[in-house]
C-alpha cells in the first residue's frame, strides 16, 4: 500500500511539473509600451553624459528585447550608470543574468548585500524593496542597486522573481520582465553619501519606467 501511495505521489508531481513547464513556456511575448531608447536624458539633477552599446554577441547571449545603458552626471560631476534590460518572455527568448554572478571579476568582489526600502513604488504603491550590493576592488567601492520591475511589481529577490514568473505565466499567460541596475563609484570615501545619491536616482527612475514597461494590466 505504501509503495502504491509513493508511486501515485511521484506520478502527480510528474504531471504537475509537466503542466507547469508546458504552460509557462507557451506564452505570448509582450512588447514594451515604447522603446527604452527614448528614455529621458534628464533624471532629477542628472543629465545624460554618454550611452553604452553592447556588441551583437553579448545581445545574442542575453536575449534581451530592448535595453539601455546610460551614464548620467550631475553638476558636481558625480556619475551614475543606469541599465534596464527588457524581456518580452523571460526564459523563452532570453533570461536574466544575476549581478551576483556578472559583476564580480576584473578585481571586483562583493563585500556585502542587503535590502533597501525606497520611498516610491509602481502601480500605485508608495514603497518598494530593492537589493543593494557593495562591490570592492582594493580601496575602490561601487554601490550597486538592482531590482526586477515585472508585471506591476518591484521584486528584490532572484528567487521570488522566479516564483512570480511561474505564477504569472500560469495565471496571466505572461513572462515579460525587466532587470534594472544602478551603479555609482564612491569617489570620495563617503559611502553613505554615495548610497543616498543612488537611492534618490532610483526613486526618480522607477516611476519614469512605468511609461515604458508593461504593468499589472496590459
Amino acid at each position: 500500500m505504501i509503495g502504491k501511495v509513493r508511486i501515485f505521489i511521484v506520478f502527480i508531481l510528474f504531471v504537475g511539473t509537466w503542466y507547469v513547464l508546458q504552460t509557462t513556456s507557451e506564452v505570448t511575448a509582450v512588447p514594451v509600451k515604447q522603446s527604452l531608447s527614448s528614455f529621458p536624458h534628464i533624471v532629477g539633477n542628472y543629465y545624460l553624459s554618454n550611452s553604452f552599446q553592447s556588441s551583437a554577441e553579448v545581445l545574442k547571449l542575453l536575449g534581451v528585447d530592448d535595453y539601455i545603458q546610460y551614464n548620467y552626471v550631475d553638476k558636481e560631476k558625480d556619475r551614475v550608470n543606469f541599465y534596464a534590460g527588457y524581456y518580452g518572455a523571460v526564459g523563452v527568448s532570453g533570461s536574466y543574468h544575476s549581478p551576483k554572478n556578472c559583476l564580480p571579476g576584473g578585481g571586483w568582489g562583493i563585500e556585502n548585500v542587503k535590502r533597501v526600502v525606497l520611498n516610491v513604488g509602481v502601480d500605485g504603491k508608495k514603497q518598494s524593496t530593492v537589493s543593494q550590493m557593495l562591490i570592492r576592488n582594493g580601496k575602490d567601492h561601487q554601490v550597486v542597486l538592482y531590482w526586477y520591475q515585472n508585471r506591476g511589481r518591484i521584486i528584490a529577490s532572484e528567487y521570488m522573481e522566479k516564483v512570480y514568473l511561474v505564477v504569472d505565466a500560469i495565471v496571466k499567460g505572461r513572462r515579460d520582465g525587466t532587470f534594472v541596475r544602478i551603479m555609482a563609484v564612491d569617489t570620495d570615501g563617503d559611502l553613505e553619501a554615495t548610497e543616498k545619491r543612488v537611492y534618490q536616482f532610483a526613486e526618480d527612475v522607477m516611476p519614469m519606467l512605468e511609461n515604458y514597461l508593461p504593468g499589472a494590466q496590459l
